[in-house]
């Protein structure tokens, strides 16, 4: 006697394809680090704006202050830099975990108002670079105040258009 089974390509394929996906994202997936992987770092960056301006900062760890590239143009700050690699003087080191990436990085922020580029201030202290960008005078908000007077009336001369 022969046993019938019922086959269902779908469901055969989709443990496949399940097992297949798995694999990959088992292969593919890159604990975050700090360029460990390349020579493109990574530098964590937030920004914000104020009633004056502009308040960036970046964690830049062991980078020495004369190492950061700044620039401004237009109303475009760019950040660049590099993470010197670790070297143990004289030893040949065999690392069990190595999360401490070096590499050279770059970002950028485009400001969506009109910055004033000279007048830009930074700070540096326990590896965050600190960066102030005041926002031109003219887009700035202006308050303008409402005259409480009596209202002028115009009057136009005969034949004059």
């Amino acid at each position: 006697m022969t046993t019938l089974m019922r086959y269902d390509p779908f469901f055969h394929e989709s443990l496949s394809l399940r097992d297949a996906m798995n694999r990959l994202f088992e292969q593919s997936f890159v604990p975050w680090s700090w360029g460990t992987t390349s020579t493109t770092a990574f530098a964590p960056m937030n920004a914000y704006e104020t009633d004056q301006g502009y308040q960036v900062q970046v964690l830049l760890p062991g980078v020495k202050p004369e190492d950061i590239d700044l620039t401004v143009q237009q109303n475009t700050l760019t950040i660049k830099g590099q993470y010197q690699p670790f070297q143990e003087q004289g030893k040949q080191v065999y690392w069990l975990i190595q999360e401490i990436g070096s590499g050279s990085f770059e970002r950028t922020i485009t400001f969506p108002k009109a910055i004033e580029a000279d007048k830009v201030e930074t700070s540096y202290e326990n590896g965050i670079l600190t960066i102030s960008v005041p926002v031109s005078e003219v887009s700035r908000p202006k308050r303008i105040s409402i005259g409480g007077g009596q209202k002028k009336e115009l009057t136009v001369e005969a034949g004059s258009r």
